[in-house]
């Protein structure tokens, strides 16, 4: 149990609590990072069929030296198990004491996950609990920061709290810009196509931001760096958040010219974001792409009610890319049963970034479990609901593969050295240790770990 991870097991995907139709089918390595464990010194096993579906036929697994086992053998005689989602409760029970698997654990959604772990005496890593430590703040997301905080300089006669601010075009380097002026929270916030007549507006192009930023000093960079309080632990290591509001937004944008209302063309639909973190660029991406004109932020200030209605009804599609505390979860919403009866109208779709459960709920509170990718939505009171559990399946499944694959091997071989064993494990991935006999034993209320975003 405290020595080094030699025998790797790589599983694939079947039917489980969290994936009930089996339309999961990525698979967590490549074949290219199946040869790097090789070549490290491991002796890898990959479930025959593993990553068929997302374009990795076995013979590739073997040419990169893998061994071909079944689906009883993978988790047998094994180190460490590695898969994408959580494994159903049976294969678990597969595994030998003291052994562990790294995967998207989501155990607060699926809380007797913990319980048979223990009971077999496995180790569970939450991959998806994973964060830097410390936080990671990369130069382009400061000089974009940056050239943000210089705009807003230029308008010292208007409070940023008063001012209604529009950025024009899109422009994926942005992401800094976009946060920081969601933070300085102004009245309203809106990602448009046009440039807009009301003269309290303060209006910005996403190009001049560009230009801007690449002008920033790398000594202003560093200085700004060093003034940051920089937080212990920073985003997740292993996601795919861009992806995932890609193809949610993707998905609403197409819903809602479907079965909308009025607009027929994705440039005329008015579209709602909630939040403005990883996921939420990923969805205002996606809409930029689409051609979208008129898309409304929605920051902490813009979602107290009552004013979130304003938003609401005027909106064909909402995303939500926010995720409450857990003390928040299934207490508070952002968007409520009330708002599908009396402030959406009918033919509203509402795309869910976040997802979760009847124990784990969403900040949408029509969404009580999430849907799958073989029946993505439903409908109450003629609104359109859409959490699918595993965005990225539409459209981006090999590209998402690709990158957790990547963003593992990191995790495993270089910058965390989990190949070393969680005996010598550092912290941030000690704090994703959810079940098992290594688990430093904690009150059970703090033991349960909020799931994040799919």
């Amino acid at each position: 149990m405290h020595r080094p991870f030699r025998r790797i097991g790589l599983a694939a995907e079947h039917e489980s609590p969290e994936n009930p139709d089996g339309s999961e089918v990525r698979v967590a390595l490549t074949p290219e990072a199946v040869a790097a464990l090789v070549g490290h010194g491991c002796e890898v096993g990959v479930e025959r069929g593993a990553g068929t579906a997302t374009g990795f036929p076995d013979a590739s697994y073997a040419k990169a030296g893998a061994l071909l086992e079944t689906r009883d053998e993978i988790y047998r005689d094994k180190d460490l198990v590695i898969k994408l989602k959580g494994p159903a409760h049976h294969d678990l029970s597969r595994m030998d004491p003291g052994s562990s698997i790294l995967c998207m654990a989501h155990v607060r959604s699926i809380p007797r996950r913990v319980v048979v772990a223990d009971e077999r005496r496995v180790n569970v890593i939450a991959m998806e609990l994973i964060r830097e430590s410390p936080e990671i703040l990369t130069d382009s997301y400061l000089r974009s920061r940056l050239a943000m905080h210089d705009a807003f300089a230029r308008t010292p006669d208007h409070p940023i709290d008063g001012l209604s601010v529009a950025l024009l075009g899109f422009s994926p380097e942005g992401f800094g810009a976009v946060q920081y002026a969601a933070r300085c929270r102004p009245r309203s916030l809106r990602i448009l196509r046009f440039r807009p007549a009301a003269p309290a507006t303060m209006s910005v192009e996403f190009a001049e931001l560009d230009a801007a930023a690449r002008a920033v000093a790398p000594e202003r960079v560093a200085a700004h760096r060093a003034e940051l309080p920089l937080r212990p632990y920073g985003k997740r290591r292993i996601h795919c958040l861009h992806e995932t509001g890609r193809a949610g937004a993707r998905f609403g944008v197409e819903l809602a010219l479907l079965h909308g209302h009025g607009p027929r063309e994705a440039a005329d639909l008015r579209v709602c974001v909630l939040g403005y973190g990883n996921v939420a660029f990923g969805a205002l991406d996606e809409c930029a792409r689409h051609g979208v004109r008129e898309i409304d932020v929605l920051t902490k200030r813009a979602t107290a009610r009552p004013g979130v209605g304003r938003y609401l009804r005027a909106a064909d599609l909402v995303v939500n890319g926010a995720e409450l505390e857990p003390r928040l979860r299934g207490t508070s919403y952002l968007v409520t049963d009330e708002d599908l009866r009396s402030v959406l109208r009918p033919g509203a779709v509402v795309v869910d970034l976040v997802g979760g459960c009847a124990t784990n709920r969403t900040a949408v509170e029509p969404i009580v479990e999430s849907t799958h990718p073989a029946d993505p939505y439903l409908v109450k009171h003629g609104v359109y609901l859409a959490s699918v559990w595993g965005w990225p399946l539409l459209g981006f499944g090999r590209a998402s593969v690709e990158r957790y694959s990547r963003q593992i091997t990191r995790v495993l071989l270089t910058d965390e050295q989990l190949i070393n064993g969680l005996a010598s494990a550092p912290p941030n991935v000690l704090r994703a240790l959810v079940a098992g006999p290594m688990l430093p034993r904690r009150p059970s209320s703090q033991r349960l770990t909020p799931s994040a975003t799919l």
